[in-house]
């Protein structure tokens, strides 16, 4: 993957993501939530259906107004068979009366977000960058991924609505591929 990204498929969005990363994450929240810092790692691994990853982020988060940090943990799934790519929660509890997406997973997935990859629009040279948004209740969850570079990405949220408003900013690094 030199010079430009070209995540035009879900193929090349699989191959980019594969791996483990470190996670860098900060929390600003004016109402809904704290303030706060995530350091850890995430990793995407393949399950046995092709296409199909396993996101899990485990970490140290220090929150403002906690005296020590406590342990944060994070499931999703990508399926990059589908284009565009599709992110899905993972055994939400919110989400269990909906049929599950990937019945062939020993885990209940509901539909999260698409991750329309486009090259050029807001991803800077020679990256590629998705735009979505997610309603949760009556908060809107607008969010961007943006593959940086083959061993950088970031993964940043503005929230905006009636119970919450803040944003959510995070930068992946590789560690391994």
């Amino acid at each position: 993957m030199a010079g430009v990204l070209r995540l035009a498929n879900g193929e090349a969005v699989r191959s980019y993501l594969l791996g483990r990363w470190a996670v860098t994450k900060s929390f600003d929240y004016r109402r809904g939530g704290g303030r706060g810092e995530l350091q850890g790692f995430a990793t995407f691994t393949e399950t046995p259906l092709s296409g199909v990853l396993m996101y899990e982020e485990r970490g140290d988060m220090q929150l403002e107004g906690l005296p020590r940090p406590v342990e944060a943990y994070r499931l999703y799934c990508f399926n990059t068979s589908k284009w565009p790519v599709e992110v899905y929660f993972v055994d939400d509890p919110t989400k269990k009366h909906l049929a599950s997406l990937l019945p062939e997973l020993p885990v209940h997935t509901s539909f999260f977000v698409p991750l329309p990859f486009e090259e050029g629009a807001g991803a800077g040279p020679g990256g590629a960058a998705a735009t979505f948004n997610h309603l949760c209740v009556d908060d809107l969850y607008s969010g961007h991924l943006q593959a940086v570079s083959p061993r950088s990405f970031e993964w940043n949220w503005s929230v905006k609505g009636p119970n919450k408003d803040g944003s959510i900013t995070a930068s992946y690094q590789r560690v391994e591929p």
